[in-house]
Parts: C-alpha cells; sequence; structure tokens
C-alpha cells in the first residue's frame, strides 16, 4: 500500500511540475484562430451568428493576450514590443466588445462597421511590431 501512495504521490507531483511547461499558450496559433474568426464575422449577416462569432473572436484574442510572442520571448517583461504587443491586444478586444454589444443590441450593419476597424487594428499593430 505505502509503494502505491508513493508512486501515486510522484505522479501527481511530476504531473504539478510538467504541467505548466505544455501549457504555455501558443500566440501563433491564437492569431490563426482570431484571422479566421475575424473572416467568419466579416461575412455574417445575421445578429446570432454575428454574435457567436465575435465571442469567438474575443475568446482567441483573450488566449493570444496571455501568451508572449516566439519573437518576444527573450526581450523583458517591460520592454517596447511586449508593451506594444499587450497595449495592440487590449485595443483589439475592447473594439470586439463595442461590436459585440452592437450585435447585442440586434444592430448588425453597425457591429459590423465596428468591427471592419479591427482590420485596421491588426495591420497598425503588426506595422508596429514587424510582424
Amino acid at each position: 500500500m505505502k509503494k502505491c501512495v508513493t508512486f501515486l504521490s510522484s505522479v501527481l507531483l511530476s504531473t504539478v511540475l510538467i504541467a505548466p511547461a505544455f501549457a504555455a499558450v501558443d500566440v501563433g496559433d491564437a492569431m490563426k484562430e482570431m484571422g479566421k474568426n475575424y473572416r467568419l464575422v466579416m461575412k455574417d449577416t445575421d445578429a446570432a451568428s454575428l454574435k457567436q462569432d465575435l465571442a469567438s473572436l474575443r475568446a482567441a484574442a483573450v488566449k493570444a493576450q496571455s501568451g508572449v510572442p516566439g519573437n518576444m520571448q527573450k526581450d523583458a517583461a517591460d520592454s517596447a514590443n511586449r508593451k506594444t504587443f499587450t497595449a495592440g491586444m487590449k485595443e483589439f478586444i475592447d473594439q470586439v466588445d463595442v461590436a459585440s454589444k452592437l450585435a447585442d443590441e440586434g444592430k448588425v450593419p453597425e457591429a459590423k462597421a465596428e468591427a471592419a476597424k479591427l482590420k485596421d487594428l491588426m495591420k497598425e499593430y503588426h506595422g508596429k511590431l514587424g510582424v
């Protein structure tokens, strides 16, 4: 019985220590997901699908925001690039929230107009970060 408990404790401890290494967010994958969701948002014609796709877009953006892009892994947390990335993701998420509020109100054309501004944000921050 003691061997079993010792073995289970070892497995549990190694899982707790190793799991964070596998939990790292792949910002590149999250960005690809954002692009896919953005294209869906811009094709939507009804409030229900627009709300759903905006929610998916926001979730992907939050996921990307929680990670560090590969080209910034070695940068200090307070570096200019990391601050620019964080500011850009916050601005992006805030703009998704503006579009989502309009979609919740059933204002599809207005929501899509606000969502279209996301492309300008993407271009702006990709330019600032050289990606």
